[in-house]
């Protein structure tokens, strides 16, 4: 395949440019070095930024803690003036019927000695 001067210059452009971003590849020790250089600072500020935000959480709960402690509500009022009925009251309103205490006596359908009718 024949190609144009243009073309090969361009080629030769990219050649270089390839060959420069390539370079030597930099010694693996020395990265990891850096690396860890890098890393240690983090880990340092890592421990007092753990223990602030534990002290703000337990100053926020502290305070929510004490908040909840005051009652809007007078229990003795409210205990004077609530009233309580059984359920048997509203839900069989006509009948009276406590069915707690009155246990309705069932038909039998044979003589209790004759057995089952089935």
């Amino acid at each position: 395949m024949n190609m144009t001067s243009e073309e090969l210059a361009w080629s030769k452009v990219l050649q270089d440019e390839q060959q420069q971003r390539d370079g030597n590849a930099p010694d693996f020790s020395k990265m990891w070095a850096a690396a860890a250089a890098e890393a240690r600072p983090q880990r340092k500020l890592a421990i007092p930024v753990a223990v602030a935000s534990a002290a703000i959480v337990a100053a926020i709960t502290i305070g929510l803690l004490l908040a909840n402690q005051q009652s809007y509500v007078d229990m003795d009022a409210l205990m004077s003036s609530t009233s309580w009925s059984a359920p048997s009251d509203s839900l069989l309103p006509t009948h009276q019927i406590d069915i707690y205490r009155e246990v309705p006596r069932l038909i039998e359908s044979t003589e209790p000695l004759e057995g089952a009718l089935l």
